[in-house]
């Protein structure tokens, strides 16, 4: 990667990585598997980086972070056996979602990502999206509202950035 390209990636990282950390925390609920997924997103994407037009590594981010999540054969949100958390826990409405109802809501409440990007994102047709959406919602509402989760740092964004050039 050239030091122009490197000095792009990484302002790329600083402006587009917490957001994907912060989405991949509420997806997985768990912080070193959210930080993984997001590595690997941000790697695939580095690997891209000198092809991408100027729009296209944020969608290719976010592409690569929902594939990883919403692959059927990588462990649930939780794994495969764990139980739901207490209800004292962050995560507990997210948890009792679907990995696709799951997937809608937080891109679209969390990330504000309109349903045609979400759908984009996620790879999946608009009408599927919007229907997981409506789904994960009805649960949400029913389970006692929304969770409220804080934004990731800065810093953590930049240490994602050094682990996403460690798998070129």
């Amino acid at each position: 990667m050239h030091k122009r390209d490197a000095r792009e990636f990484e302002v790329f990282v600083h402006t587009v990585g917490t957001q994907l950390l912060h989405a991949a925390d509420l997806l997985t609920g768990d912080r070193q598997r959210a930080e993984r997924r997001v590595e690997r997103a941000l790697a695939h994407t580095c690997l891209k980086w000198s092809r991408l037009p100027s729009q296209d590594p944020v969608r290719t981010a976010w592409r690569a972070l929902m594939a990883g999540y919403l692959d059927p054969w990588r462990p649930g949100p939780r794994g495969h056996d764990h139980e739901l958390p207490d209800a004292g826990e962050p995560f507990t409405t997210l948890d009792r979602l679907g990995r696709l109802e799951r997937a809608a809501v937080v891109l679209r409440l969390y990330a504000r990502l309109d349903e045609y990007d979400a759908a984009e994102a996620m790879g999946l047709p608009v009408e599927t999206v919007s229907e997981a959406w409506r789904r994960g919602m009805a649960q949400v509402l029913a389970g006692g509202g929304l969770v409220r989760a804080a934004p990731v740092g800065v810093r953590e964004a930049t240490d994602l950035a050094a682990g996403a050039e460690a798998y070129r």
